[in-house]
């Protein structure tokens, strides 16, 4: 991916029987062209992506098995089903009366990630969504990591250091633990470092403005449909990485930052113009009840370099503390101790380099953002409110999430990791050798508190929907109600059945589809353990599927089938079982 700026070492002459073999290792490493190199590193991602976490998913890639406890899977295999359907029946892609029968539901404020849904159209059209969705799954870290690897080359010129450095990006707890719960408009954050690539590749001369504007637009746009939260997140850390740069450039710098930043502004007004009809349509149809307590899905502070319980690599204190940390969101803010040393370090060791001042300064200003309006030392002590804390109250953050800008942290200690062990120096001096150490030690503590994926269930699509009995049962373009302990299962069984029928509820967002997406009268129908359904909840049930016009309730029998049946059973209905599905007639 273009020329390094840092010349690459000449080639070993001499004495090639003293060379250390891995400094030979090295020389020929650097005599593979650069885009060979980028090949060479995604197949490494790969490989160890696939080897430690999603084999089974290769196995069986038409096989619903992550998480299925969890509603984000099965709604994202909807959502690679839902745009072509949606392109091809021609329909209003951002608003679904396929889900949530009668009305349906507004998805401009759902993260459906349309760019990944086209890209895979293909593949959702000839092997089904949930195939599409385990590719995405398969390739999002190691594609993710590439790209930091890329970056990192065009910084460095060095394909070991880059290797490590977009491993940091690739394996980061940001990635692996969106990947854990299906979540691919975060697990797929290529795109990011990119866009960096781009803004170095046109400092070095590589590209001219007229391509970096081309290309960062693009970029730019294919982000804000991904995702809007992260492209909101980016533009925050963009303003922020030029009055950082700006600072750290000096008097002779600091034009060609601000010209840097000018063809940046300009991109994103092309941006801004390519995805109006997407914000335009959002903004018109923004929810008034959309709100979210940024507290919780912030960092603690200790949560940059406690693990996750049982991740603690055997040291004792780790363990303690890990002990203390459970429940914490999303567990992205984790860098460890031997990473964080290597990033305060860096501008120790390159004291030289700008771009290692640089890349501390931008790491801690994405931390102190990722706290959120409040710091607190763990998940249970707060300490005080922080100075930007009503910043997150304004209409545009209430609903982001604090430790999501965690990725661009990641980010820069990718690039940091790379710079760290490109530094000059001999393989056999003990300072080479420790920075290889302590590089070697930030990986592995990433590594180790990796959360292993979750194949728990394995049980698949019922017999029912996978060999079209439902046909038989359901007519086509019904209305049904599913109800079932797999997250989402309704969703997923319309996708798998190609829109066959109309879904009545189903979970899109916490703020939009709250009781897990079950409509309220089914959500009260349920009564407390031990107890039957009262005689108004079951008139009001009864009165829930009249008017709505539920054709047939479907119940997932055997492990996800829950209270349902009994509760059903007392309600005076009778069903039938049918491939796994238990079906009742109102």
């Amino acid at each position: 991916m273009g020329q390094a700026t840092t010349a690459d070492p000449a080639p070993v002459h001499g004495a090639q029987a003293h060379v250390p073999a891995v400094r030979r290792l090295a020389a020929a490493a650097q005599r593979v062209p650069p885009a060979a190199q980028g090949l060479i590193a995604l197949v490494v991602y790969l490989a160890v992506w696939i080897g430690t976490e999603t084999y089974p998913l290769l196995r069986h890639p038409g096989m619903p098995q992550l998480a299925q406890g969890g509603f984000d899977p099965n709604f994202y295999v909807w959502a690679l089903h839902w745009w072509p359907y949606a392109l091809g029946h021609g329909l209003n892609p951002l608003h679904s009366a396929q889900i949530g029968a009668p009305a349906g539901y507004s998805l401009a404020w759902v993260t459906t990630v349309p760019p990944l849904a086209l890209l895979l159209a293909p593949v959702t059209l000839t092997a089904g969504p949930v195939a599409a969705f385990s590719l995405l799954v398969v390739a999002g870290a190691p594609v993710s990591g590439w790209g930091a690897f890329v970056l990192c080359r065009r910084l460095t010129g060095r394909f070991w250091a880059s290797l490590a450095g977009g491993a940091v990006f690739a394996f980061s707890a940001f990635e692996v633990n969106h990947a854990y719960t299906g979540q691919l408009n975060l697990g797929v954050s290529v795109l990011l470092p990119l866009l960096a690539y781009l803004m170095v590749a046109w400092r070095d001369g590589a590209i001219g403005p007229r391509a970096f504007v081309t290309w960062t637009a693009l970029a730019l746009t294919v982000q804000a449909y991904l995702f809007l939260e992260t492209f909101a997140d980016l533009t925050a850390v963009l303003i922020a990485g030029f009055v950082v740069g700006a600072a750290l450039a000096g008097r002779d710098g600091r034009p060609r930052v601000a010209r840097l930043a000018l063809l940046t502004g300009i991109s994103y007004a092309i941006s801004l113009v390519l995805t109006a009809p997407f914000t335009g349509y959002a903004l018109a149809h923004r929810p008034s009840a959309f709100t979210r307590e940024t507290v919780t899905t912030s960092i603690p502070m200790n949560g940059l370099w406690v693990p996750l319980a049982g991740h603690d690599l055997g040291l004792r204190w780790l363990a303690d503390a890990a002990g203390r940390l459970l429940g914490v969101p999303g567990r992205d803010g984790y860098l460890g101790v031997p990473l964080l040393v290597l990033v305060f370090a860096l501008p120790l060791v390159a004291r030289a380099s700008r771009l290692a001042r640089f890349l501390l300064a931008l790491t801690v200003l994405v931390v102190l953002g990722a706290f959120g309006p409040v710091l607190r030392l763990d998940n249970a002590t707060p300490l005080f409110h922080l100075p930007w804390s009503r910043l997150w109250s304004l209409p545009i953050a209430t609903s982001a999430y604090p430790s999501r800008l965690m990725v661009f942290a990641f980010l820069a200690a990718s690039v940091a990791v790379a710079l760290w062990l490109a530094q000059p120096g001999r393989w056999r001096a003990p300072g080479s050798w420790a920075r290889w150490l302590l590089a070697a030690l930030a990986l592995a503590a990433l590594g180790g508190n990796i959360n292993r994926l979750n194949y728990a269930d394995q049980s698949g699509t019922p017999a029912f929907i996978a060999t079209g009995a439902y046909r038989t049962y359901v007519p086509p373009g019904a209305t049904v109600l599913v109800l079932s302990q797999r997250g989402n299962a309704g969703l997923l069984w319309q996708a798998e059945t190609n829109g066959y029928f109309r879904l009545s509820g189903g979970f899109i967002n916490a703020a939009l589809t709250p009781n897990g997406g079950v409509p309220a009268p089914v959500a009260q129908l349920m009564p407390p353990p031990g107890s039957a359904p009262g005689a108004a909840a079951k008139a009001a049930f009864r009165q829930y599927l009249h008017d709505n016009q539920i054709a047939d309730i479907l119940v997932e029998n055997g492990q996800h089938s829950g209270r349902w049946p009994s509760v059903l059973h007392q309600a005076g209905f009778t069903g039938t079982t049918i491939g796994g599905v238990i079906v009742y007639r109102p």
